[in-house]
C-alpha cells in the first residue's frame, strides 16, 4: 500500500477507513454505527488486506476509534481482527472518550501538592502528581510522588519520583544531595557518610536529577537546563 492510500470495499457505509502513511497505516473506525456492524465490516476488509497484499513486512498500525469509548475485551477484539491479517501490529487504540475514573486519575497525576514545612527524619510523604516541598527534607525522611518532586530547601533524605512507573519524572532541589533517590525502577544511592553530605549540601547548587535514556541510569544536571529537556521530551512525543 502506498502513502496517503486510501482502501475501500463496496460497502454502501463507509465504517473503516485505511490510509497509509510512512509510519505504517492508520485506520479510522466509524464511532455513529453499531459496534458489530464495525467489527463485521473490519473483519472483511482485514480479509481482502490479507489476500492483497505482500505479508511478510511488517506494518505497524495506528487505530483511531473517535468518540466512541472502547473496553479492554472491545480493544482486544479490534486488535486481534487487524493482526490477523498478515504480519501486521496494532501499535496504539486512540479513542476521543475516557471513563471517569480515567479523567479523574488523569486530574491527579498532573496536579502540584504543596507540603508547607519541613519533612522530618521518620515522616514518610505521599502523593498523587506532582509534590512540592517548601522547606527541607530531612536525612531519614521520604518524600513519593507519581510525578515529580520538587523540594525549595534541601533534600538530603530519600525521594521518589514516577512512583507508577514514570520514568520522565524528575527530582529537584535547592540543594540536592538525597541519601536515596529513585525515578520509576531506576535507583541511586549516595556513597557518602552523612558527614560528607552535610559538608556537601554547604557548597551545592540547584539541581535536578532525571533518566537518562540511552545509559537507563539517573543523571544529575544543572536546574537551568531542565526547560531544555522538557522541551526536548515533548518535541519527541509529536
Amino acid at each position: 500500500m502506498n502513502r496517503g492510500e486510501q482502501v475501500k470495499t463496496g460497502y454502501s457505509n463507509q465504517f473503516v477507513t485505511i490510509k497509509g502513511t510512512k509510519e505504517g497505516l492508520i485506520v479510522h473506525l466509524d464511532d455513529r454505527c453499531a459496534y458489530s456492524e464495525l467489527m463485521s465490516e473490519l473483519r472483511a476488509k482485514m480479509m481482502e488486506n490479507m489476500n492483497g497484499n505482500d505479508q511478510s513486512k511488517e506494518v505497524h498500525v495506528r487505530v483511531h476509534v473517535g468518540k466512541r469509548y472502547v473496553d479492554d475485551g472491545q480493544r482486544e477484539e479490534i486488535r486481534s481482527t487487524i493482526e490477523q491479517s498478515g504480519a501486521i501490529i496494532v501499535s496504539e487504540i486512540v479513542s476521543d472518550v475516557i471513563t471517569m475514573a480515567e479523567a479523574m486519575k488523569i486530574k491527579e497525576d498532573n496536579q502540584i501538592q504543596s507540603y508547607p514545612r519541613l519533612v522530618r527524619s521518620g515522616q514518610v510523604l505521599r502523593v498523587k502528581g506532582d509534590a512540592l516541598i517548601l522547606g527541607d527534607v530531612n536525612p531519614g525522611g521520604t518524600v513519593e510522588a507519581t510525578g515529580d518532586v520538587y523540594v525549595l530547601g534541601a533534600l538530603k533524605g530519600t525521594a521518589r519520583a514516577g512512583t507508577e512507573g514514570n520514568d520522565e519524572a524528575v527530582v529537584a532541589a535547592a540543594i540536592l544531595v538525597p541519601s536515596q533517590m529513585m525515578i520509576a525502577d531506576h535507583l541511586y544511592l549516595t556513597e557518602l557518610t552523612r558527614e560528607e553530605l552535610a559538608k556537601e549540601a554547604t557548597y551545592a547548587w540547584p539541581r535536578y536529577a532525571h533518566v537518562e535514556k540511552e545509559q537507563q541510569s539517573i543523571l544529575f544536571q544543572t536546574i537551568s537546563s531542565l526547560a531544555e529537556l522538557r522541551k526536548q521530551r515533548n518535541t519527541e512525543k509529536e
